[in-house]
Order: structure tokens, then C-alpha cells, then sequence
């Protein structure tokens, strides 16, 4: 008989069911799988909730969530006078999330305590310690998610004299450094009051170590006089510290100053006297926002470094003044300064106006919400943007 069953045409061998492959991820423990997430981005960590109920489940629990990326939470600012700082959610509502008055700090170390910068959820402070003496003061290093801080001891030295801006990674290492720019300006104390000799740039660097405990100094290597703006943040990031230079260039140098770069602005320096730019990291990437202006009226610019080895800048977003204020001609860094770039989102914060308002403008929807009226007496130069830290991460924190 012709044909046959396949049974019989196969030798009477059963059809072999393919063996499904494990998941090399459902071998990770909770633990491990906690410790790599905590590793990434706060954006990718969102995303990963839709992975399983596991995934979402780890990353809600209260346990994990200290160890996890977390986003933008607001801005501490400070007013003239001698009143305490304050803090702002970045929603605008509802209690502060920090205690901007920092009271788990014993009443000696907040007597003329002064904030002068952040980076991944870490204050950095300094505190004179005679009220009316510039020579003597300490450096505080605080994670006020936690209550943790540390003092980092410097010489004597006048503190107008220096810029400091601190470098943190959590990523990377539990260890901190304080960058101390040495700047030229040479204090008269025999002649006039307030007399003071040279242009303010930058001699060189003292680094401070949290793992060793020690400062070093190398002089600067930067190929041109840099002279940092004031106000403006520092980014601190695969070991590199980048700062604004008043020239239009940014500074670059590393943790042991040995690496020393300038980057030029994407264009060159303005004729008329104008305000640097402001530098953040958006998605592990610098970017820089910047004021221009011509007889059409005032725009910011925001422009993104592609790839910080070939220095190429883009233009990644033009938005007029008169859309974000209802103003045609509004100048950059005097009317109105950058507080922040959103770490994980197309929004840029500014702070605008007589009565200080911090406001936002989405990048993506070119929405733009008024979130505090921060008052007239705010320092309009003044707003530091911080992400908690809520792991238990620096290195020989005191509490």
C-alpha cells in the first residue's frame, strides 16, 4: 500500500519538542539585579518597570528604592540677608522634600553656613568659623537625604579668593573631591579698603581627596587664562570637571589634575558684554544654554556636545523670550538666569523677573509653568538644583 502514516515514515520516532532556553536574567538574585539598576539612569529604571512584576516589584519596594537613581527634586535658594536657606519642590506644591535648614547639623556647623554647590545629591558648603573673619573657614560635605556630612578642613586663606565646586560620583566611587580654584586676585590690607590687584583668573587647583584625606595642588595647564563665572554650576562627570569660563570656553580638568582641556563655545565669543553660559548633563550629556539677541528680539539656545572627544557641538533647541516671558528683548544671565537642565526630561528652569519667579519651559511640548515666586529679596543668582542621594554612600560620613 502506498503512502503510510508519518508515524511510520519516521521509523516510529516521536516529533522532539524543542527545549525552551532560560532567561539568563531570571538567574540574577534580587539583590544583584537591585545593585545593576542602581547603576543606570533614573529614566531607564521607569522603563524597566514594564519589564515583568518582578522588575516593577523590586524597584517599588521601600528598601530598594534607596539604592535606585533618583531625579530632579528641587532647588535650594537663599535670600540677602541672613535668613536660612530654603527649598522649593519642582513640582511648586506641597511641603518641601528637603529641610533646607539642614537641622540635623549641630548648631556649631550651621552658624554661617553657605551653600556653594551640589552634585548627585551632595551639598557643598563653607562655614566660616569667626563670623567676621574671611581667613578662617571649613568646607562641609553634606547628603541631606540621609544626614550625613563631613568637614574638610582647609588653610588659612581668605575665601574671596577661591572657587570651589565639588566632584561626586556614586556610580563610580563613594569618595568625594573638593576643586578649590586658586584665583589671581591680590588683596591690598595696607591701603585702600576693597582695593584689590589683578583679573581673577584661574592660577591653579587644590584637590581635595575624601579617600586620602589630603589636598593637592597643580598649577593651571589650561592653554588660555580661564576666568570662571561666578554663579554659573559645575559638571562632574567620568572623572572630569567642567566649568564656564567668562572667555566662552569651558575648563576641563581631572580629579588629579593631571588632565587640563579647554572646549570652545559653539561660536565665537559676543562683541558686546554678555553673560557665559550655563553647563548640566541631560541624559549623561553636556549641554549648554545660551542667550543671543538680535534686532528680532532675545532667544535661548540650548546645545548639546555629542561627544566630548571631538568637541562638536549641536544645536539641539532655539526658543524665543517672548514665548517664555512676553518680552521681545530680555538679557541673559542680568534679567534673567538658567537654573537647571532636567537630568532625565527636555525642560529647562530659569529664573525671571523682579519677584525672582522660577519657572519651566518644556523643550518638547513648549509648555511654560510658573512654579514659585521665590520674592524680590531672593538672590537671583542662587538657585542649586539637587537629586537625593538616598543611599548610605559617602565615604566616613559623620551623623
Amino acid at each position: 500500500m502506498a503512502g503510510g502514516s508519518s508515524r511510520k515514515r519516521n521509523g516510529g520516532r516521536k516529533r522532539r519538542r524543542r527545549r525552551k532556553r532560560p532567561n539568563p536574567m531570571d538567574q540574577l538574585t534580587d539583590d544583584l539585579l537591585v545593585e545593576i539598576l542602581s547603576r543606570v539612569p533614573y529614566r531607564s529604571v521607569r522603563r524597566f518597570t514594564c519589564v515583568s512584576k518582578r522588575w516593577r516589584d523590586l524597584i517599588a519596594h521601600p528598601d530598594h528604592r534607596r539604592k535606585l537613581p533618583q531625579t530632579l527634586a528641587g532647588f535650594f535658594y537663599h535670600f540677602y540677608d541672613s535668613s536660612p536657606s530654603c527649598f522649593v519642590n519642582v513640582s511648586g506644591t506641597g511641603p518641601p522634600l528637603v529641610d533646607a535648614s539642614l537641622a540635623f547639623l549641630p548648631d556649631r556647623e550651621r552658624k554661617g553656613l553657605n551653600l556653594s554647590d551640589s552634585c548627585n545629591g551632595l551639598l557643598l558648603c563653607h562655614r566660616f568659623r569667626i563670623a567676621t573673619d574671611l581667613d578662617e573657614f571649613d568646607y562641609l560635605v553634606i547628603n541631606p537625604a540621609t544626614g550625613n556630612w563631613v568637614t574638610v578642613p582647609v588653610p588659612r586663606r581668605r575665601s574671596d579668593t577661591v572657587r570651589a565646586r565639588l566632584g561626586f560620583d556614586p556610580a563610580i566611587s563613594s569618595h568625594f573631591h573638593v576643586f578649590e580654584f586658586q584665583l589671581d586676585w591680590d588683596w591690598d590690607s595696607d591701603g585702600e579698603d576693597g582695593h584689590i590687584d589683578g583679573d581673577g583668573h584661574v592660577l591653579g587647583v587644590k584637590i581635595y581627596s575624601s579617600e586620602t584625606g589630603l589636598w593637592s595642588y597643580k598649577q593651571s595647564d589650561w592653554s588660555d587664562d580661564v576666568t570662571l563665572a561666578t554663579y554659573c554650576k559645575s559638571v562632574f562627570v567620568n572623572g572630569m570637571l567642567y566649568v564656564v569660563a567668562t572667555e566662552f570656553v569651558i575648563g576641563v580638568v581631572d580629579v588629579e589634575g593631571k588632565t587640563w582641556r579647554i572646549i570652545d563655545f559653539p561660536f565665537e565669543k559676543p562683541s558686546v558684554d554678555a553673560a557665559p553660559g550655563y553647563i548640566d548633563l541631560l541624559q549623561g550629556k553636556l549641554h549648554l544654554a545660551i542667550g543671543k539677541g538680535d534686532v528680532t528680539g532675545d532667544k535661548l539656545e540650548i546645545w548639546v556636545l555629542e561627544d566630548v572627544s571631538s568637541e562638536e557641538w549641536t544645536l539641539k533647541h532655539t526658543v524665543s523670550l517672548m514665548h517664555m516671558v512676553g518680552l521681545q528683548f530680555v538679557l541673559f544671565g542680568y534679567d534673567y538666569i538658567v537654573a537647571a537642565v532636567h537630568p532625565d526630561r527636555n525642560m529647562v528652569f530659569f529664573i525671571f523677573g523682579d519677584d525672582k519667579a522660577l519657572m519651566s519651559y518644556d523643550m518638547d511640548s513648549g509648555k511654560v509653568c510658573v512654579i514659585r515666586k521665590l520674592g524680590r529679596n531672593c538672590s537671583q543668582y542662587f538657585g542649586i538644583p539637587y537629586v537625593p542621594l538616598l543611599s548610605e554612600s559617602m565615604a566616613d560620613g559623620q551623623q
